[in-house]
């Protein structure tokens, strides 16, 4: 179909669009020009950001979260998501976007001041108490108005004013204060080595919480993990598992986060109830996901530091009898920028990689490691050594370069990947680019199908002759999986054992720095870590 533009403003009487430039409808840059402020509030202690748009918004979908608005009276309405609300001029046909929470609105145009009315179900109390957290959801919220402050700077003569509606304010995670009585139905479904994780609804939607478990210093973890999910959560590209915001339960006076519900469970729990479907092509498109994660942490300059199948969520959801499974990396409470040298040495003994038991700091190529598990546990639906006790012996295990036993069905090219990201030298692993890369192609493009051809035919024969399966495998009563320090250990491992005095099976290669030193250094400069 087509339309009929008017070349000229009926204001100005200005040309509009540039000379043979067909494009969609178009306001005058001149006569509706966009602007943007920061005004004071009697409300909350913050200065709140408006966004003045010179005409009458009619849209009924927020321009930040895209979620549908909530119409109050003809001249206001809320988003409950952001919050925002939205204030016309009557006598104008003006729109006021406000950031926050004010008790009246005033027309740029004319000056009229609006009273805003009651804001209903939105909780009015934004705040936490705590410094250290209303400091980082004040950041958050100024990032989404430097984001709209940016787009109203970058508009020039030629911009039309109607793209607002169409730009992404919504590829930062957007997180807020959340009242603990929004929460319902609050039903607690696992517990891990960092805190307990609910699951419960808000506003009729399904959402997890999590809880952190009284530690060492559960304020530390808890900000940094929701500072990591920040930073590195992209809504173009979901593969970190998103949050919503923060509450407190008023019994505990413990914060919680509330996160995406993911209906898959956990990796491992998804493949212990699925491996049998699994095949080779459908373990690639999985990989894929997984590695496309690691790739958007590294690439954001963090370090996961605890990457293993229990922090990785399935969610699946079914469009019109088609079912779409996502993977979405959590947990990321001992994430650090790659510029952290801060080494506290916590997780799950079997993905982590042999440098950091002697000492060596947190690393990208460390991530990568944990990778190589994370593969080798698609092959078998096992975790690795899962048969033998978690303890000093497996560390020394791991250090002597051992590594789980590789399938019969492994196809070449993926144990070669494997072997890589399992390579005792942190400069001899692939990047998760490269790994991500790799599993695109044998996912997506079709490369080397003859491996996988074969590889499928061998791994069903295995099926069927009880050779591999989660099922057939034995579990040690001392094989630990869920994430916790490790200083013990590596206390242990430091100071009661000298390479002089090593019994014969503990004889570890050579390294070209003395592993008691390194160890000594470490936990000297562990100890002063407050």
């Amino acid at each position: 179909m087509n339309y009929f533009y008017e070349e000229n403003c009926r204001l100005c009487k200005k040309s509009i669009y540039e000379q043979n430039v067909q494009e969609a409808f178009k306001l005058c840059f001149n006569c509706y020009s966009i602007s943007f402020e920061f005004i004071g509030s009697t409300l909350v202690k913050n200065h709140i950001p408006i966004l003045y748009l010179p005409w009458w918004d009619s849209y009924n979908q927020c321009v930040i979260c895209h979620q549908p608005l909530e119409f109050k009276y003809n001249c206001q309405k809320n988003c409950l998501n952001c919050p925002i609300v939205y204030t016309g001029c009557r006598f104008c046909l003006t729109t006021n976007i406000i950031f926050g929470y004010i008790n009246q609105s005033q027309c740029k145009r004319c000056k009229r001041i609006e009273r805003i009315a009651s804001i209903g179900t939105i909780n009015v109390s934004d705040v936490s108490g705590n410094y250290n957290i209303d400091e980082f959801l004040n950041f958050t919220k100024f990032n989404i108005a430097n984001q709209v402050d940016d787009f109203v700077n970058n508009i020039n003569k030629n911009s039309n004013p109607l793209n607002i509606y169409k730009y992404n304010f919504a590829s930062k995670l957007k997180i807020e204060w959340i009242s603990y009585s929004r929460i319902t139905n609050l039903k607690e479904i696992a517990e891990g080595g960092y805190g307990k994780i609910y699951k419960a609804s808000i506003n009729g939607n399904i959402v997890a919480v999590k809880e952190f478990l009284n530690s060492q210093d559960p304020s530390k973890y808890f900000l940094n993990e929701i500072k990591s999910l920040y930073q590195c959560y992209d809504n173009k590209f979901e593969y970190i598992i998103k949050c919503h915001g923060i509450t407190k339960n008023p019994t505990t006076n413990k914060f919680m986060f509330i996160m995406k519900y993911a209906n898959g469970g956990d990796l491992h729990n998804y493949l212990q109830e699925n491996f049998t479907k699994i095949t080779w092509k459908k373990k690639m498109h999985i990989l894929w996901r997984i590695s496309d994660g690691l790739q958007t942490i590294h690439e954001k300059d963090f370090i996961h530091r605890d990457f293993h199948s229990g922090n990785i969520l399935v969610e699946i959801t079914e469009i019109d009898s088609c079912i779409i499974d996502q993977y979405l990396i959590g947990d990321l409470g001992l994430s650090q920028h790659a510029n952290n040298t801060s080494n506290e040495i916590y997780g799950v003994i079997p993905y982590i990689a042999p440098e950091i038991f002697k000492g060596v700091a947190f690393s990208k190529a460390s991530d990568i490691y944990s990778m190589g598990m994370i593969m080798w546990e698609l092959t078998t639906g096992c975790k690795p050594f899962a048969n033998i006790v978690h303890d000093t012996d497996l560390i020394y295990k791991i250090i002597d370069g051992e590594r789980p036993k590789i399938t019969d069905d492994t196809p070449e090219d993926f144990a070669n990947l494997m072997k890589k990201c399992w390579d005792d030298k942190p400069n001899k692993r692939p990047s998760a680019k490269q790994i991500c890369e790799r599993f695109d192609l044998w996912a997506n493009k079709g490369k080397n199908p003859d491996q996988f051809n074969q590889a499928e035919e061998i791994r069903l024969e295995l099926l069927k002759s009880k050779s591999i399966g989660p099922e057939f495998s034995e579990n040690h009563s001392k094989a630990i999986y869920s994430s916790r320090s490790l200083s013990s250990f590596i206390s242990e491992f430091s100071s009661t054992n000298s390479m002089n005095s090593l019994e014969q099976k503990y004889v570890t290669k050579e390294y070209e720095l003395d592993i008691n030193d390194i160890q000594r250094d470490f936990i000297i400069k562990n100890s002063n870590i407050q």
